[in-house]
């Protein structure tokens, strides 16, 4: 899996490096997360499957918080764009069998994004992939470690969509602060303790952050 990040990460450098543009932006971003209720279905080896509408969390305060950072290379008012969403998502409601659901050392998300700039507005939307370091207990069996930070159980698990729209306040000719509403959506097949977890996400964004513009 570390291969295929890597090459997905060499053919976002090389498409930025090729697209001719008059400037290089970074961004970086904090903010809060309201996710809708969705389905989340828990397929392990032995037992029925268990259907619950899940009701998640963000703490976005909460060590390792909640972050967005955005490379891109614009012209002419249009950019391309590499994205890394670090999300979190905190089972709400747990229950008998369900004793802990997270996927708190991150529900990232990668997107490789096109980017718009209109009256002082811009929009920004994409494609990735769902990067997951879940930690789970289920009926009794755990998965997962997230209070070792060196614990790197990260996987590939699953497409991700995002939409949004920012308003850039300029603080000076090269820096600026950035204001943005930004909608994902996700599907991930999560590992447990002998088996899986289908999660979907459906998640609302709401960022803060700061930017700095490199010029040609």
């Amino acid at each position: 899996m570390s291969k295929v990040i890597q090459l997905v990460v060499l053919a976002i450098i090389i498409s930025l490096g090729a697209f001719g543009q008059s400037k290089w932006s970074i961004e970086v971003h904090g903010g809060d997360v309201l996710n809708l209720p969705l389905p989340l279905i828990i397929k392990q080896n032995g037992n029925p499957p268990i259907k619950i509408t899940a009701h998640y969390s963000t703490e976005a305060l909460t060590l390792p918080v909640y972050w967005d950072l955005r490379l891109s290379r614009w012209k002419e008012g249009k950019s391309i764009e590499a994205e890394l969403i670090h999300h979190k998502l905190y089972l709400d409601n747990t229950t008998s069998e369900i004793e802990k659901f997270n996927i708190s050392h991150g529900f990232n998300m990668l997107f490789f994004n096109r980017g718009f700039e209109k009256r002082k507005f811009r929009v920004h939307t994409g494609i990735g992939m769902v990067i997951i370091h879940p930690e789970s207990r289920i009926r009794g069996l755990e998965f997962g470690d997230s209070t070792n930070d060196w614990d790197l159980g990260y996987y590939i698990s699953g497409p991700a969509f995002n939409l949004a729209f920012g308003r850039p306040v300029r603080l000076s000719n090269r820096f600026f602060l950035n204001l943005e509403g930004k909608t994902t959506a996700a599907y991930s097949n999560a590992k447990i303790a002998k088996g899986h977890a289908t999660v979907f996400n459906l998640a609302f964004h709401l960022n803060i952050g700061f930017g700095v513009d490199f010029f040609r």
